[in-house]
């Protein structure tokens, strides 16, 4: 199990390396979680993708539309801090069934500067040569005209 937390000002996207050069080791994410640090009153939205989609689809206010339809977009969070109580209803969603092989990016859209925290568990998964071809493709989307191998 991998656990990764960053705090960080407000951001859009950052990646997350969790490519160890190994085809065959995948990893599914088991747990998504992100906060203020606290002291903030500001709702904070982010969602895990295997590719940068912030500087993607960076079009304006619709640049971070959740779209869970994309596979591209694995994991989604939210949350709300305000000064009497951390708003926490909804633990957030995760595609249990995708598996990643290269790097995780994370996306972040809300309105404060203070630190943003977040927690990141994954769960390694042995891939055979044929699951990894295979995970490697849904990683991109299936209209992705790129020639690069990023």
């Amino acid at each position: 199990m991998s656990v990764t937390t960053y705090e960080d000002q407000s951001f859009g996207s950052r990646r997350l390396i969790i490519d160890d050069g190994n085809f065959n080791d995948g990893w599914r994410v088991v747990k998504f979680i992100v906060a203020g640090n606290g002291a903030s009153s500001a709702e904070i939205n982010a969602r895990l993708c295997t590719e940068d989609l912030a500087n993607i689809d960076a079009s304006g206010t619709t640049a971070f539309a959740w779209n869970w339809g994309d596979s591209r977009e694995i994991a989604w969070a939210s949350t709300r801090a305000t000064s009497e109580a951390t708003w926490g209803g909804w633990d957030g969603a995760i595609d249990p069934d995708h598996v990643v092989i290269k790097d995780l990016f994370i996306d972040v859209n809300t309105s404060i500067s203070v630190p943003i925290n977040y927690l990141v568990i994954l769960e390694r998964v042995e891939l055979t040569d044929d699951q990894a071809v295979l995970t490697l493709i849904r990683e991109r989307s299936q209209d992705d005209t790129r020639q690069d191998n990023q």
